[in-house]
């Protein structure tokens, strides 16, 4: 894990990243409570090697809307409607983490007592890493699932209009001895916020991740931020960019259809600016129990996941993972030895503490 530390990179210690972000939303009007939810889940995406959900959105993201009025500081989250297995939630325009952990965690409790249970909010805002929420649901011997819609970002199969967001999908599922299979992908080949770093750092895409206004692709990360995403799979159907058109779909009628906010056309273009309240989330959990024993289950798990990572490697290979595993031992060494914070990120950071007069002691 030591490879991603470059000169283009600083290492912050947790505790007090996490402190850092927690006191500049404060700054700006968030509740401590709140506040440090966020912290806690864009520290979580750094940890995890997803710094494109990471504390780079801090000040591009959430303090700019917040400080231009475009998201609510003290939102009046509301329930719209709830039965004993199911809850929809107004988050009234707030940021998207709060509203959307205790969402899940209200979903937990009520597959407690059900066995399973589903959640969605609308009128909500990004709220980071998916598998964040999903991963809520591991200690309770349940499988987690959390997904997302956003503002449009990318291009239908065969199409150059840009009609979907990013997507995500997340799915979380405990093992016993083996670190947790932990699925959290976006729908779009890759997410907008991987555009932006690889921009940032002034790198070449791969092929099949975006193409230009036209519908042709583009390797070149400027002009795919004006274009539009791939869906998962790539241009056309020969290597299954249908299904990740169909994931993508899948994912905005959970999300915003069901939940009876926004979607399809009525969501922004990056080109049409922040949009508040945009964005929607669905949330389900359920019990292992009622299935199987969980503790047999969970030995399973380790059983099946091992079965893929002692099988034959390919030809210079040495080493095949399982979802989740990167991430999951990425975070082990972060915590441990400091989180990788690009220096574009880290000026930006320390720009805004002199600003709101805040003390920046990250640095490990």
């Amino acid at each position: 894990m030591a490879d991603v530390i470059t000169s283009e990179y600083r290492l912050a210690v947790v505790p007090g990243l996490t402190r850092f972000v927690a006191t500049v939303l404060e700054r700006v009007g968030i509740a401590p409570k709140d506040a440090a939810i966020v912290a806690d889940v864009l520290v979580a995406a750094d940890l995890r090697g997803i710094e494109s959900h990471g504390v780079a959105r801090l000040e591009s993201y959430y303090v700019s809307r917040l400080r231009g009025g475009l998201m609510v500081p003290h939102p009046t989250v509301t329930t719209v409607r709830e039965t004993p297995t199911s809850i929809l939630v107004d988050a009234g325009n707030g940021l998207g983490h709060p509203v959307a952990k205790r969402t899940m965690e209200t979903v937990l409790a009520k597959a407690e007592e059900t066995g399973s249970a589903f959640g969605a909010v609308r009128n909500s805002n990004h709220y980071g890493i998916a598998g964040y929420y999903a991963m809520l649901a591991l200690e309770r011997d349940m499988i987690g699932i959390a997904s997302t819609n956003t503002v449009r970002y990318g291009a239908p199969t065969y199409g150059r209009d840009v009609l979907l967001g990013t997507n995500p999908l997340a799915f979380a599922i405990p093992a016993q001895h083996e670190p947790a299979f932990v699925l959290d992908f976006a729908t779009t080949t890759v997410p907008r916020g991987k555009i932006e770093v690889y921009n940032r750092k002034n790198k070449q895409l791969n092929p099949g991740w975006a193409i230009d206004a036209q519908g042709r692709e583009t390797l070149d990360p400027q002009t795919a931020l004006t274009g539009a995403l791939l869906p998962l799979g790539g241009y056309g159907v020969e290597h299954g960019g249908h299904k990740g058109y169909g994931l993508g779909l899948l994912v905005e009628i959970l999300c915003g259809v069901l939940a009876g906010g926004k979607f399809g056309l009525d969501l922004p273009l990056p080109s049409d600016g922040p949009q508040p309240g945009a964005i929607s989330h669905f949330f389900a959990a359920f019990k292992i129990d009622g299935f199987r024993d969980p503790a047999q289950f969970k030995a399973d798990m380790d059983v099946e996941l091992r079965s893929f990572k002692d099988s034959q490697k390919a030809a210079g290979q040495e080493r095949i993972y399982v979802a989740g595993e990167i991430e999951y031992e990425k975070a082990l060494y972060n915590r441990e030895h400091g989180v990788p914070v690009h220096v574009k990120v880290w000026d930006g950071l320390q720009k805004l503490a002199g600003e709101l007069d805040i003390p920046f002691d990250i640095a490990r």
